[in-house]
């Protein structure tokens, strides 16, 4: 899977991901809150992916929590020197036990049977967002208790590296450098 990588305003993002939320929260009678702290300014990252995995966080909120609030917050952040961008999407819902929250990021893992046959879905929301998020530097965190709600935390560098370029590896006729994903010549048999 490649990463694609661009500039955007979070900000903007932000506002393209809580209107196409909107109709979720709705459903189950939930109050949708965007906190912001200070000036989120741009981000170099696959806009693609991180809009996808703040979908699916936010989806799952709105799923797990009825009558209740869901708040996402964004801000940015110094550490160690480098600029982070942190998502985090908290709801009022269901929450989760510690032993279903080491489940979570499994792949067509849910938290229970019981949370799979009343909720649906396919267990896949968590592991493919963790997954974006650590493609980019970056990674998806979790804390809950149950009847309390819950709070993912997804933490991105604010630029987020150009990936590796192919290892070069030498041409075994001529001596220089080729790329390494370069196909192999087919080797023939002795005649």
């Amino acid at each position: 899977m490649d990463l694609f990588l661009e500039t955007f305003d979070i900000q903007d993002m932000l506002r393209d991901v809580v209107a196409t939320v909107q109709p979720l929260v709705g459903k189950n009678h939930n109050t949708l809150a965007v906190q912001c702290t200070g000036n989120l300014g741009v981000a170099h990252a696959d806009l693609t992916k991180l809009r996808q995995s703040l979908f699916n966080l936010l989806s799952n909120a709105c799923k797990f929590t009825e009558r209740g609030v869901i708040t996402l917050e964004a801000a940015r952040e110094q550490r160690e020197g480098e600029e982070w961008i942190v998502f985090r999407v908290r709801d009022t819902g269901i929450g989760m036990t510690g032993e279903q929250m080491s489940r979570l990021f499994q792949e067509f893992s849910q938290a229970d049977a019981s949370t799979a046959r009343r909720f649906g879905g396919t267990g896949l929301g968590l592991a493919i967002s963790r997954h974006f998020c650590r493609m980019m530097g970056g990674d998806i965190t979790v804390e809950s208790e149950p009847g309390r709600g819950a709070a993912f935390t997804i933490h991105l560098p604010a630029r987020v590296p150009e990936p590796d370029q192919p290892e070069e590896i030498p041409d075994y006729k001529t001596g220089p450098a080729v790329p390494a994903v370069a196909a192999a010549e087919p080797v023939s048999g002795g005649s």
